[in-house]
């Protein structure tokens, strides 16, 4: 049951990757899975069941591919790079923003992001502290901001993303590390 449960999720998660959230729907998911739709109702009777545990899911891939590959890197610039490659990929993007707009209207979902920062937030400050700079709020903030933003900008610049998403990572660490070390 748990590994048809998985499979129906992994099929959502497909659809909502390529699609967006307008694409998201019963028969599309059901048909990805190859079910018949009666069968996805049988372990998800709504959409909105079947959204939280994509939210859920989509949540939890995101923190563990984080983890991973913050800590495969050596240094605080292997670290960036491997955040660009997380951040700058479409069909990540594109989850992230449809269970975004779906949080608006389901506390279900918006509780899966509160997961998700609670998971990102010791990795960035991590990250931080690595490049010398200060995890204080606002800077976790700004890093988180940033972050954010070039996952989104990545569905405007393709596959330039990466090296423009490593370049300004970097300077944004750069900076909050001088500014760290400057006096007053």
């Amino acid at each position: 049951m748990a590994d048809r449960r998985a499979a129906i999720v992994d099929a959502a998660l497909a659809v909502i990757g390529e699609s967006g959230l307008g694409g998201f729907t019963q028969p599309r998911v059901a048909a990805r899975a190859g079910m018949r739709q009666s069968h996805l109702t049988y372990y998800f009777p709504t959409r909105d069941d079947l959204l939280v545990a994509v939210a859920d899911e989509a949540v939890r891939r995101r923190v563990a591919v984080l983890e991973a590959a913050q800590a495969g890197a050596e240094g605080w610039r292997e670290q960036v790079a491997a955040l660009a490659r997380v951040l700058t990929s479409p069909e990540e993007t594109r989850i992230l923003l449809a269970l975004t707009q779906a949080a608006d209207q389901h506390e279900a979902v918006r509780a899966s992001f509160g997961a998700l920062a609670a998971g990102v937030a010791p990795l960035s400050a991590d990250l931080l502290r690595t490049a010398g700079a200060e995890a204080d709020p606002a800077a976790l903030g700004l890093l988180q901001a940033t972050s954010t933003g070039l996952a989104v900008l990545t569905l405007a610049r393709g596959s330039e993303a990466t090296a423009l998403a490593e370049q300004l990572l970097g300077t944004l660490l750069d900076r909050l590390a001088a500014a760290r070390s400057s006096p007053g």
